[in-house]
């Protein structure tokens, strides 16, 4: 008797058992969808029962509207409906569904090393020496790279050389530019002019197309030991910057201009 009440128990305990998976209904932004939870007996709880994928990330514009497109594609969703990206300063990200907010696609936007070089290399004070060598590592940069990193080469200011800032004339006709002027050791006054800056085209991303023209401007000066310092500037750098990422940014827009519900923001 005792044996029959343990096994009716027994059958009792298995019908009452709590299912390993249940199917509910979640709710997003804007729709609701059918999500799989697995008990986990550890915690007494129901888990999401989903997959991880690997994070996707990628590291230019081109591939960012690539996967976008690709994204929409998989999801049926040619419109682009209930699907955002941004730009920001930084590259930004695309979310395929707002509904849920999975499966984020980030951009890390990778610039140019010369792009970089310049970032880095402004609003600074250089020696002669280290100057040159910024200058060099610009090279690709600079059209007319060796006739000014030869002019720039020749630049001492030692001694009883007068260093003034005015205007030059030359071939092309008047323009801004600094004048040293010192004794040869024959006793002749020697003279040398350099431009008061120069011109970059610089590529905005890394084996990107989207040149800039960004303009350097240099202040020339003895420093309390009467050595050569030059200054390195860039007033309009961070407007050029801006613009670079706002012709990022138009780009996406108009490469994925036929999913017409997909919201694209320029956030900086």
């Amino acid at each position: 008797m005792e044996t029959e009440l343990i096994k009716e128990a027994i059958e009792v305990l298995k019908n009452k058992k709590r299912p390993e998976l249940i199917d509910a209904t979640i709710y997003g932004r804007y729709s609701s969808k059918k999500q799989t939870y697995l008990y986990n007996d550890a915690q007494a709880e129901y888990k999401k029962h989903t997959s991880i994928p690997e994070a996707k990330e990628v590291r230019s514009v081109k591939a960012f509207v690539q996967i976008i497109k690709e994204e929409l594609l998989r999801r049926e969703n040619e419109t682009g409906s209930n699907a955002t990206v941004r730009i920001d300063l930084n590259g930004g990200y695309f979310i395929p569904d707002d509904d849920f907010g999975e499966d984020i696609v980030k951009f890390r936007r990778l610039n140019s090393q010369q792009w970089n070089l310049v970032r880095t290399g402004i609003n600074k004070v250089y020696d002669h020496r280290s100057f040159l060598e910024f200058l060099q590592a610009l090279a690709p940069s600079i059209d007319d790279f060796l006739e000014l990193f030869k002019r720039f080469s020749l630049l001492r200011i030692v001694g009883k050389s007068t260093l003034t800032s005015n205007p030059i004339i030359t071939e092309q006709g008047q323009s801004e530019g600094y004048t040293c002027t010192y004794k040869l050791d024959d006793g002749c006054d020697g003279e040398e002019h350099f431009p008061r800056g120069f011109s970059l085209c610089v590529p905005f991303a890394k084996a990107g197309d989207m040149y800039y023209n960004i303009p350097i401007e240099l202040l020339l000066c003895r420093n309390e030991d009467d050595e050569l310092e030059i200054e390195v500037l860039c007033p309009l750098f961070e407007n050029i910057e801006e613009k670079a990422i706002i012709d990022e940014a138009e780009f996406v827009k108009e490469k994925t201009s036929s999913h017409e519900r997909l919201l694209v923001l320029s956030d900086f």
